[in-house]
């Protein structure tokens, strides 16, 4: 018997050519990156200064690497898959703009990076096109975990690993006395400090699972629920940390020495817990049922070649936030003149030559003036005066990392708002009692913006983000007043009378803003 050959023909499939699609898109999206990157270098730029700074945000410089990665591994979608550009992103791009404008304002450095990278994925989907966007979704998520972001989590995270703390330390029947972030034992005090709240595991943790979660399951629900039960284990796991060192020093009867290994101990419990999470990640990926992913689809590119100029004007899109600020801030810095007087105070105050005793840690200002004043023999009251253009962008008058006084020198007991009666006006400041050693002080603070004068940070945010809009003010102040209890009288007294009798602060800084008006 003679086998003779088959006529069959075998099937194939010739994928899609996305040559073409890919090349059409190189000119338009070099032009637009390097659009967006002048727009947003100084989001750019003040990140990877998070990044070099900060321990809690080292692992920022792998994601591009992971992202390369998790693209590699989709090479096969982007073989047979071209890109489709498309217009209606651009929709979405001026909300964004305005969002990061406000932001920006608001002088809130994640919101906008948050924001510059949400115009960036709004970009990729503009140049890509929703097919080839979805289908590379996760690692282009992915880049968000470029951004810095979390440190707001610290005050949560702090008393949420004091909770587990105490509650720890009852189930063993230790006697305990808690006062806030403060747990006092019979072998010692310890405090919950932003460094034990567990924010930076928390954020390797975030980045780490999602990673797994992408390598290890399809279904987006099954990553979802790995990502949040990985979160969960991480902050359970540090308040268990916390609560091991104490349980520890109440058995060895010695918090120094608890203190001391606390470091190594942490350590090794997190690689632990790690270990536990890679294991727990592994088990469910087992459960799940694993089928033979489908060829990928190919994707031509019949789109009209002049839907490509949409990538370079959502990119143009995306900077009017930014260049609207940089118009903004040039405005501001050409109309003010540099100050040489600080508001004057009437008799029986008289500003002497002694050196403050005490002064604020403050960044930024324009021009700024710390002055002391007598009134009789001992009664003495120093002021700082802060002087401030309100800018669109990168605002320092209402700068977190101010203080109202060196905190080596200085201890915060108790803060408060305290409504006080000035020239028949009533007024809020912040009143705050301040410790060096046992010598006490009393310091009242205050911002001046928009001829009002505020008390709480956030509301000056808001008042100094209408003022830099608006375009009604562009300068602002920041107050503090400080008096000693040494000299025999009331503090809170000797401030209220300096006050009533220096010149008003909104009237001192409408002054200044007309001279600088009548001098253009």
């Amino acid at each position: 018997m003679t086998i003779l050959p088959s006529t069959r023909r075998r099937e194939t499939v010739t994928p899609v050519s996305t040559i073409a699609g890919w090349n059409r898109l190189l000119v338009p999206a070099t032009v637009a990156l390097v659009i967006f990157a002048i727009g947003f270098h100084r989001d750019a730029s003040s990140a990877v200064s998070v990044w070099v700074a900060s321990t809690a945000y080292n692992h920022c410089f792998l994601v591009l690497p992971i992202v390369g990665y998790l693209l590699w591994e989709r090479r096969s979608v982007l073989r047979v898959c071209s890109p489709r550009p498309t217009l209606w992103p651009l929709l979405m791009m001026l909300p964004l703009t305005g969002a990061w404008l406000l932001a920006a304002g608001l002088d809130i450095n994640e919101g906008r990076q948050l924001l510059a990278m949400a115009m960036f994925e709004v970009l990729l989907l503009s140049a890509l096109g929703m097919g080839l966007y979805r289908r590379l979704l996760a690692p282009l998520m992915f880049l968000f975990f470029l951004v810095p972001t979390g440190y707001f989590l610290v005050p949560p995270l702090q008393s949420i690993t004091a909770d587990i703390a105490v509650a720890g330390l009852r189930l063993a029947r230790v006697p305990l006395f808690r006062d806030g972030y403060l747990i006092e034992i019979p072998a010692g005090s310890f405090e919950i400090a932003e460094a034990c709240a567990g924010l930076r595991f928390l954020i390797a943790t975030s980045a780490f699972s999602s990673l797994l979660a992408v390598v290890m399951y399809r279904g987006w629900r099954r990553r979802i629920y790995f990502i949040i039960l990985a979160i969960a284990v991480a902050i359970l796991a540090n308040g268990l940390r916390a609560f091991g060192i104490i349980f520890y020093a109440h058995l060895s009867g010695s918090a120094a020495a608890a203190v001391a290994d606390h470091i190594l101990y942490g350590w090794l419990f997190f690689s632990i817990v790690t270990s536990l999470i890679i294991g727990l990640g592994i088990l469910l990926a087992k459960q799940e049922r694993r089928e033979a992913p489908a060829p990928p689809i190919g994707i031509s590119n019949s789109s009209p070649g002049w839907r490509a100029l949409a990538i370079p004007v959502a990119a143009i899109f995306a900077i009017a936030g930014p260049a609207y600020a940089a118009w903004r801030n040039n405005v501001v810095s050409a109309e003010l003149p540099l100050v040489t007087a600080s508001p004057p105070v009437a008799a029986p105050w008289q500003k002497v030559d002694t050196p403050a005793d005490w002064r604020p840690v403050v960044h930024g200002a324009d021009n700024e003036f710390l002055e002391v004043f007598k009134s009789g023999r001992s009664a003495s009251v120093t002021r700082y005066l802060g002087l401030y253009r309100l800018r669109a962008t990168a605002n320092r008058l209402t700068l977190s990392d101010n203080r109202l006084a060196d905190g080596r020198r200085w201890r915060l007991a108790r803060q408060r708002l305290r409504r006080v009666k000035v020239a028949g006006e009533n007024i809020t400041v912040t009143e705050s009692e301040i410790f060096h050693g046992s010598n006490p002080a009393l310091v009242w603070s205050f911002y001046v913006v928009d001829d009002k004068i505020i008390a709480g940070m956030l509301e000056a945010k808001l008042y100094q983000l209408r003022a830099t809009l608006s375009q009604k003010r562009s300068l602002g102040a920041l107050v503090m007043l400080e008096s000693g209890a040494d000299t025999g009288a009331d503090p809170s007294d000797l401030l209220g009378l300096f006050l009533a009798s220096s010149q008003p602060l909104t009237e001192y800084v409408a002054e200044l803003l007309q001279n600088a008006e009548h001098t253009q």
